[in-house]
């Protein structure tokens, strides 16, 4: 037994005495912030340095960085004790407008084996990156786009979305608010306060349990910047932001026997043609199904084109008459080329678009 403590003992003393003799990694700085950088100007750079406090020689082996947008350089001679060393770490701002944060990870023969720094900041893009990447301007702010489309939503649910936002300001904060928000659609810009050369967003919330219109709703909110101290070279303004939700309801829970019951629709046509001499055009709607079809919205987006129904629910086997007329007064163009939609509570298809056509 004494002389399996013995040999457990030199075990333990060779492995400490390895470990001392190990190169020690410390960093001397772990982050850069390079703050405000123009695209214009090119790439960018910063040198970390470390110390090797160990008692043996200590060897960088690899450098990775978490994107081709930043590279690394560095000494490969071996780093002796008490001595530095450093990387160079370099960032490509060109087409990438906005904050970045990147990290730079360094191999070694030492302690730690894999040890991290990072660099970060916010790129001013030039003109021709800012109308590519935010196309939309609000004074100083520009925005990446101006509608928001959540796709089609079944009745019941909630979506978000948002749009990015950019002060292209180098020396004013921006304070961003949104008006025109409804019980159904709220929105906000994150953060209201948005310092110089930052980015932001204007985040969209629709809530489909309190949407008032069963098919297409669109819904026009403001974005509105102003300076934080207004001054002659401080830009406010204003831009409308277009949110689009296709709401239908929900028929995935019906049962087999539920979907054999329920309206079923068939139209007559699925084209209305239009001339001068024959501004009025008409299409069946019959229920083919066997509980009473609804029809829930009948619209169109065309100017100068109303829709009338002669009935809103269509008993089983029985029929509806839509009349459609065009006001060619109303039309930007002699040239209709719209379409009608019908949306009713027919499982199989909730919503029918029409065309509308002529030239007028």
């Amino acid at each position: 037994m004494t002389r399996l403590r013995h040999i457990c003992l030199m075990t333990l003393v060779c492995a400490a005495l390895m470990a001392h003799a190990d190169g020690i990694v410390r960093w001397l700085e772990m982050e850069h912030d390079f703050g405000t950088i123009h695209e214009e100007d090119g790439k960018v750079s910063c040198t970390m340095r470390l110390v090797n406090d160990g008692d043996s020689e200590l060897i960088i082996t690899q450098v990775r960085t978490s994107c081709g947008c930043t590279a690394a350089g560095y000494d490969k001679a071996p780093i002796a004790p008490g001595d530095t060393a450093s990387i160079r770490i370099t960032y490509d701002p060109v087409a990438r407008p906005g904050e970045f944060h990147k990290d730079v990870f360094i191999y070694t023969n030492g302690m730690p084996r894999r040890s991290g720094v990072s660099i970060h900041g916010t790129v001013i893009a030039q003109p021709e990156t800012l109308s590519e990447f935010y196309p939309v301007a609000v004074g100083a702010m520009r925005m990446t786009g101006a509608s928001v489309p959540l796709g089609e939503l079944t009745k019941g649910r909630k979506r978000s979305s948002y749009l990015t936002t950019l002060n292209t300001s180098t020396t004013d904060t921006l304070l961003v608010s949104v008006q025109g928000t409804k019980p159904y659609v709220k929105a906000a810009a994150a953060p209201d306060t948005l310092p110089p050369g930052k980015v932001g967003a204007v985040t969209v919330f629709f809530d489909t349990r309190l949407a008032p219109l069963w098919g297409l709703n669109i819904d026009t909110l403001t974005v509105i910047t102003e300076p934080l101290h207004p001054s002659a070279t401080a830009l406010a303004g204003t831009a409308n932001v277009y949110v689009m939700a296709q709401v239908l309801d929900d028929f995935t829970q019906l049962s087999d026997k539920q979907r054999g019951e329920a309206p079923g629709i068939e139209v007559s046509t699925d084209k209305l043609m239009f001339a001068p001499d024959a501004l009025t055009a008409t299409v069946t709607v019959t229920n083919t199904g066997k509980k009473p079809l609804e029809l829930r919205r009948l619209w169109t987006a065309e100017p100068g084109v109303t829709i009338h129904c002669d009935k809103a629910r269509v008993k089983h086997g029985k029929t509806a008459t839509v009349t459609v007329t065009v006001d060619p007064s109303q039309l930007s163009r002699h040239l209709l080329n719209g379409q009608m939609t019908i949306v009713s509570n027919a499982p199989a298809r909730q919503s029918i678009a029409i065309r509308l056509v002529g030239e007028l």
